[in-house]
């Protein structure tokens, strides 16, 4: 294969063996995997795998099986010959890689599995057809070349016209739009009585059935309130990265509650959460319209980098401004120095952390970038009043913990 080096280097971004096939499909090189099919795991028969390697589509054709595995077909012209990609288990963004790590962060004891995102999949079929048949394809017609493969994407407004029929003859009014505008317009502006308000309201209708079994309706309602939410607040003033940290794990928590209460309380308390949220990012006086763009920039990155050693010329680099415009610009909007915003932030992760994990003081301090546990100690403590085995003692949420 004239191109191994390229094919070799996809094998291990997309976490999948590569097999280059005649016109005849019949198979001519494999690169990674084992002796077992690219169409078994995805639950095929050799004949369904046969008609594919032989269609000759002219783009990437997405092979999908119901356990969760993917591949991906390329027919290429010039050379008379089709390329597969695959199996590949496919799984969310950010899981581990096949030794079990994380990128960055501190490692959670949970069994795992080799598998690529969606997007990593996707991103390398992309680049995959674009290095065979020297053409350029978005994810966005990749998906549409792909829409006639499934049948719920082809029937999908049929179904459409079927339901609402269905609804209309059988079911009243959908709870009131202003309602749930309601709801969304006090997190946003995190006023925690006025969301108690338009919760308990009165009114005509009910929620649509999101699922036929009931707790799995009751999830998905869930989520679609929390996702609601986590936009609310960041229109509120609340950072997009933290609000969907916040949203990713309040919906895992979901999916973890295994009674229709239960998730019912959970998806109150979520709400509450992003109003109360929005509540404290407000508390600084400066309404969202006075800001100016870079402040949310920079909560961002901070966020997402609470780990390291923020450096303002780090943040003034990615954002390509002068880090002495940025620090002047930040602390007019937010009455408060980048600086002692980066340590605020640390603390108030490390006080989650005491107050819900088992993770030892100086693992804490460690992972949150501080040079030493004195370092870390005595910064809390300035921040705080309390020393942080202290403030784990007053506040933790179990009877012992691990300290050194």
């Amino acid at each position: 294969m004239t191109d191994s080096y390229f094919f070799t280097q996809m094998v291990n971004i997309m976490c999948a063996p590569l097999y280059v096939y005649d016109t005849e499909a019949h198979l001519d090189e494999k690169i990674g995997g084992g002796e077992e099919a690219w169409w078994v795991k995805l639950g095929y028969d050799s004949d369904t795998a046969f008609g594919i390697l032989t269609e000759k589509k002219e783009y990437p054709v997405i092979c999908a099986g119901e356990n969760g595995y993917a591949a991906v077909v390329i027919y290429d012209g010039k050379e008379a010959r089709t390329v597969a990609a695959g199996p590949v288990l496919l799984g969310p963004a950010g899981t581990q890689s096949a030794d079990g790590r994380k990128n960055g962060g501190m490692k959670r004891q949970e069994p795992q599995i080799t598998v690529c995102s969606l997007g990593t999949f996707v991103s390398g079929c992309l680049l995959l057809y674009w290095k065979i048949t020297g053409k350029e394809m978005s994810a966005a017609e990749l998906w549409e070349c792909n829409r006639e493969s499934y049948e719920k994407t082809r029937m999908i407004l049929k179904r459409i016209s079927e339901d609402v029929f269905y609804r209309q003859e059988n079911f009243g009014r959908h709870n009131p739009y202003q309602q749930e505008l309601r709801e969304l317009e006090s997190i946003k502006t995190g006023d925690k009585e006025a969301l108690r308000d338009s919760i308990s309201e009165t009114y005509e209708g009910s929620i649509g059935i999101l699922a036929r079994e009931p707790l799995r309706h009751y999830k998905n309602v869930a989520i679609g309130n929390i996702t609601l939410a986590s936009r609310a607040a960041i229109a509120g003033g609340l950072s997009a990265e933290n609000s969907f940290s916040m949203a990713d794990s309040m919906i895992q928590q979901v999916e973890e509650i295994n009674n229709i209460p239960e998730v019912e309380a959970f998806k109150r308390e979520c709400q509450y959460l992003y109003a109360e949220a929005v509540k404290e990012e407000k508390e600084g006086g400066v309404t969202e319209a006075e800001k100016n763009p870079l402040v949310g920039k920079v909560k961002d990155y901070i966020f997402s980098h609470l780990h390291d050693r923020i450096k303002v010329s780090d943040i003034a680099e990615s954002l390509r401004v002068n880090p002495n415009y940025l620090s002047s610009v930040f602390s007019r909007s937010e009455n408060i120095t980048i600086k002692k915003y980066i340590l605020q932030e640390k603390i108030r992760r490390s006080q989650n952390l005491l107050k819900y994990s088992d993770y030892r003081i100086q693992e804490i301090g460690f992972y949150l970038g501080f040079s030493s546990q004195s370092h870390f100690t005595r910064s809390f403590q300035e921040m705080t009043g309390i020393k942080p085995n202290e403030y784990r003692k007053i506040y933790g949420n179990r009877e012992k913990w691990k300290q050194i």
